[in-house]
């Protein structure tokens, strides 16, 4: 009679206990994908974003097993409820928020590439305020990068270290100047990240950049960038007309 007494009520603790260890699987998880890329890059010829994958796996790792460390001592103090129970699951709620901001291609790549493309549109408009053309070619592009606004000149290289790497060796990017254009580069591209194609018309009064990246934090091969870093949204073009833009008169 007692042991059907009791059943009731171990029941529904034990379940909470397994729900709690659950939430302690996507840190868990995550850190053994880190982990994956780690030995990846350390024994395989293979593209990566410069990124600490070891350190973060390990933390990683630390953030999962203390949750289901707490799970556990809940299990074997027979304590399932209140703190024991609540902390871990805010832990895995916290670690499923924050993962897909945590991959290196969010933090480093998607970042660095988006900002040095947005830097390229505005020092080449003003490229073409001052010589109502655009750069001719791979010189007059980095005497545009190098020679704009004192305000902005610090913020962007002419050709600033890529967050790409390759046998631990930083991949500075690099430009492709392609004359007599109609339109952007975007098949039979380089697969190495941080290729940036600037493709400008016949008159100078038009230009197309695209540029190669990683669709993921370690690969073989990179390809045209997409919006959002991802292949189900349109290519990530930044396109100029001189057309659309009307320098100041003297």
């Amino acid at each position: 009679m007692g042991a059907t007494n009791r059943r009731p009520r171990t029941f529904p603790r034990v379940v909470l206990c397994v729900i709690s260890a659950l939430f302690a699987l996507p840190s868990l998880v995550f850190a053994g994908y880190l982990l994956l890329c780690w030995l990846r890059i350390r024994t395989s010829d293979v593209y990566y974003v410069d990124y600490s994958y070891g350190t973060a796996a390990l933390m990683w790792a630390g953030f999962g097993l203390l949750g289901l460390g707490m799970t556990l001592y809940g299990i074997l103090r027979r304590t399932y409820y209140g703190v024991l129970f609540a902390v871990p699951v805010l832990m895995g709620v916290a670690a499923l928020i924050a993962i897909p901001d945590s991959r290196p291609e969010t933090v480093k790549s998607m970042a660095s590439d988006s900002n040095y493309l947005g830097d390229v549109g505005s020092f080449l408009n003003i490229w073409y305020g001052q010589h109502h053309a655009f750069p001719k070619d791979e010189l007059e592009f980095r005497q545009a990068m190098r020679n704009g606004p004192a305000a902005l000149r610090d913020l962007s290289a002419p050709l600033p270290p890529s967050p790409y790497k390759q046998r631990w060796s930083t991949l500075p990017y690099k430009v492709v100047a392609i004359p007599n254009a109609s339109g952007p580069r975007l098949t039979a591209a380089s697969e190495r990240p941080g290729i940036i194609y600037y493709c400008v018309s016949g008159d100078l009064q038009e230009f197309w950049t695209t540029m190669t990246g990683l669709n993921s934090d370690v690969g073989r091969r990179a390809s045209i960038k997409h919006v959002g870093d991802s292949p189900d949204y349109e290519y990530y073009i930044v396109h100029e007309a001189g057309r659309d833009y009307s320098p100041s008169q003297p």
